[in-house]
């Protein structure tokens, strides 16, 4: 029972809020109290301090009140006849010491009987020096002990008393004294005068170590303390601190927070401090005297004032706490219940029709928002299952259609890995309809054809592959998302094999009927050419213009087979090429003894302009003259007036040579199919100097097996302009002329 809760997630989500808010409750409720009690009880401890602050400062200035009093008896006592003592003043002006002694004497032992708190009695002469110096004992309170005498004048209060000044208060003052043996003082001082002359001065004082530990007793505290008003040092305390007394020293900031006080009076300044082990709340508060601020007073009670009343109450809300957390937990146990069991019922309703059970429905019935949740899932699982069956008989109508396409079809996902390949894909390969296909498309080796390849439509195909024994064509198709992405790639192999086969054939056929026609059109050109040299006799003009004819056609032809046959070794791989370092010069001087003579034959100019110091190229010493004749004859062919111009020119690592005519230009929808097969100009049959569109086509097949490049650099009415580079010995090496083997993916 326990268990069972702890495993539904939705249970936990209402339970668990119901635990926070129990613990929120509980921890406002707990600190609200904390913070009532602590607060009202701090309240009443700052109170406290501050009354106690108060009476035990009043009480200090009536101690400095009565010793006042005292002071003034005791400086304007005159002569005592019954004792003989003379007066205070005479005995002082005539250096009387024991004269001074008589005359005090009955002062010192009325003084505790009068309030006075004595316990050290100073007399100074003018010059400042103690003239009668006596202190009480403290072991013994009526015991006095008589000090040697002392120089006075430093202390600030003597020169004051000394020049007779005053302040708006009259001529005496009070403060606090450091003796200077260890023992600290309140004390009041005031001049003694002999007929309007000063010839000293009294000084009564008070230990402040007794005074303050008789008003810590009185008022109740801890402790009390007296500190420097300049420094905020502790200058007495009727405690003594394990560490020291400098252990009470007041805050930097205490001395400001004073003054502020000022202001409002009614508040007092309070602090914390820590003595013996032992946390106390301490209230500051001025020490005036006469008007005066002459120290600091503080009163200390413990911190366990404020503390008490929470250890108090602390159980009793511990327990309520605990009582209040239990039964909102219980509660949200049973709600959670309640909801829960429907959910329960749901998910494993879900779960079976997740794992394909689509005939389980859910059992929930109530007119709640789950019970319609429930009614919904059902509803939803209806349609599911009826979309199911269609989708799955759509998916078997596509399978039979894809394996049914003659076609090889390879379907990969995004990441190449193969998903499915119908039945001609598995013929192509090799497969058996039992053997598992390879996993990834990289796995198959898709072997270009390269030079191999044969041409389809006057191009050779780019995209012919040998996988084992067969030749296919491979098409890639990528399949997009709604948002772009590539979801899937659809491999398509055309099956070539057959096709090329047959071009193979059709390449072979026509290389032999070229071959076999070669040989009587050299005979018929040989013949011609010695009739037209009147070798064998002599002809008449007419018989000169046929045997003229014939020559002429006979080269025409011999040209015509020529191509055909370059064309055929060219498709069927059989014509080599040996790149070798040769010399550009020569090989252009040769071509250009023919070229020189069908230009003249047509009255056309033919320039030359080619420098003597040309670095040898890389190209074939064969097939490079055949390619620069294609390309001369081809600008002989189509200039009809004007002239030809070949140039050549030394280009960084290449040598480019340029062949220029004035012929009637290139239309621009004939420049794309300019280098295919069998392209001719606009006039095509009826032009007089009609081919069969090869020349620039092997011109540029050829170069482009020697490692160079062929294209049209201009073109207009007034003529065009064809470039090739070859690359130069220093800047290229040789390369094998191997296929690569490559892959589709």
């Amino acid at each position: 029972m326990i268990v069972r809760p702890l495993r539904s997630r939705v249970q936990y989500k209402i339970i668990i809020p119901f635990l926070l808010l129990t613990l929120l409750v509980a921890l406002a409720g707990s600190t609200t109290a904390f913070l009532f009690v602590t607060g009202n009880a701090q309240e009443r401890l700052n109170n406290q301090l501050a009354q106690t602050a108060r009476v035990v400062a009043d009480a200090i200035v009536r101690q400095e009140s009565s010793n006042l009093t005292f002071l003034r008896e005791l400086v304007f006592a005159g002569p005592n006849a019954d004792t003989g003592a003379p007066a205070v003043a005479d005995a002082l002006a005539a250096g009387d010491v024991a004269g001074l002694g008589a005359a005090v004497e009955p002062f010192v032992r009325i003084s505790q009987r009068r309030g006075v708190q004595l316990d050290r009695l100073i007399i100074f002469d003018s010059t400042g020096k103690t003239v009668l110096h006596r202190e009480r004992d403290e072991s013994a309170s009526a015991a006095w002990i008589d000090r040697p005498p002392r120089d006075m004048s430093g202390l600030w209060f003597v020169q004051r008393i000394l020049t007779g000044a005053a302040d708006v208060r009259g001529d005496k003052y009070a403060g606090l004294l450091d003796a200077g043996d260890g023992a600290r003082y309140l004390f009041t001082v005031a001049p003694i005068r002999q007929d309007e002359r000063i010839v000293g001065g009294a000084v009564v004082a008070t230990r402040l170590s007794g005074l303050l530990t008789d008003l810590a007793a009185q008022s109740q505290s801890a402790f009390v303390s007296v500190y420097d008003p300049a420094t905020g040092k502790a200058f007495a305390s009727s405690i003594e601190p394990v560490a020291g007394l400098s252990a009470l020293d007041a805050p930097a900031d205490m001395i400001g927070r004073l003054q502020a006080l000022s202001a409002t009076p009614e508040r007092g300044v309070f602090d914390t401090a820590i003595v013996n082990d032992r946390q106390y709340q301490l209230a500051f508060a001025p020490l005036v005297v006469r008007g005066n601020i002459v120290g600091v007073l503080s009163v200390a009670l413990a911190s366990d004032y404020v503390i008490g009343p929470w250890s108090d109450i602390r159980s009793s809300l511990v327990g309520l706490t605990i009582v209040l957390m239990a039964a909102i937990v219980g509660l949200g146990v049973s709600i959670a219940r309640q909801i829960t069991r429907p959910v329960e019922e749901l998910l494993a309703v879900a779960q079976d029709v997740t794992s394909g059970n689509l005939d389980r429905r859910s059992a929930v019935r109530s007119d709640d928002e789950i019970g319609k949740l429930a009614g919904a899932f059902n509803t939803m699982t209806s349609h599911l299952l009826a979309l199911y069956n269609t989708v799955r008989a759509e998916a078997g109508r596509r399978a039979a259609i894809v394996e049914s396409i003659t076609d090889g079809v390879i379907v990969c996902d995004a990441d190449d890995r193969i998903e499915l390949l119908n039945l001609a894909a598995r013929r192509i390969l090799g497969l058996s309809n039992d053997d598992s296909p390879p996993a990834s498309i990289t796995d198959i080796r898709f072997e270009p054809l390269g030079a191999d390849a044969p041409h389809f439509g006057g191009a050779r195909s780019p995209d012919l592959f040998r996988v084992g024994e067969r030749v296919v064509r491979v098409v890639r198709a990528p399949v997009f998302g709604g948002a772009g992405e590539t979801l899937a790639t659809v491999v398509v192999l055309h099956d070539m094999t057959h096709d090329v086969a047959i071009d193979r054939a059709k390449t072979n056929f026509i290389a032999t009927i070229s071959h076999e026609l070669r040989t009587p059109l050299t005979i018929i050109n040989g013949n011609a050419d010695l009739l037209a040299r009147r070798l064998v006799g002599a002809l008449s003009e007419e018989q000169q213009m046929l045997v003229n004819g014939i020559h002429t056609h006979a080269r025409t032809m011999t040209a015509l087979v020529n191509n055909v046959i370059t064309i055929a070794g060219l498709d069927s791989g059989t014509l080599t090429f040996d790149i070798e370092p040769i010399t550009l010069t020569g090989v252009l001087q040769r071509v250009i003894g023919s070229v020189h003579r069908a230009a003249d034959a047509k009255g056309l100019t033919f320039e030359v302009d080619i420098p003597t110091d040309l670095p040898d190229v890389l190209a074939d010493p064969v097939h490079l003259p055949q390619a620069l004749a294609q390309v001369l004859d081809n600008a002989v062919r189509y200039t009809s007036s004007g002239m030809v111009r070949l140039s050549a020119v030394h280009c960084g690592d290449v040598v480019r040579i340029d062949v220029s005519d004035t012929g009637p230009g290139i239309a621009p929808e004939q420049r794309e199919t300019l280098f295919t097969r069998f392209s001719r100009g606009a006039e095509g049959l009826n032009s007089s100097e009609r081919g069969m569109g090869l020349g620039l086509a092997i011109a540029s097949e050829l170069i482009q097996r020697q490692g160079g490049s062929l294209w049209l650099e201009h073109s207009s009415p007034g003529g065009s302009i064809f470039s090739l580079t070859l690359s130069c010995v220093e800047n290229e090496a040789v390369d094998d002329q191997k296929p690569s083997v490559a892959s589709v993916a």
